[in-house]
């Protein structure tokens, strides 16, 4: 029996490359894109292509998604 872990590889821009390893954690980048997956994934059970399209599109977009400030104003 072998312990199979599938795994997500995509090609990533020199910039994108050099931007997430400044600015992630080392050894954090496999749980933070593993929970961005774990998000997206029923968006994209209830809404499909159109998920896909909006993000391609660039029409929906992680800060539209997510208020930063009002999270880190309910954390005091």
């Amino acid at each position: 029996m072998t312990d199979y872990r599938p795994r997500l590889s995509i090609e990533i821009t020199e910039q994108q490359n050099q931007k997430l390893r400044e600015l992630v954690p080392w050894g954090t980048k496999n749980q933070l894109f593993s929970t961005i997956i774990d998000q997206l994934i029923p968006l994209l059970e209830r809404h499909g292509s159109t998920v896909i399209a909006l993000i391609l599109d660039n029409k929906l977009k992680a800060n539209r998604l997510l208020n930063i400030e009002e999270l880190k104003d309910g954390d005091s």
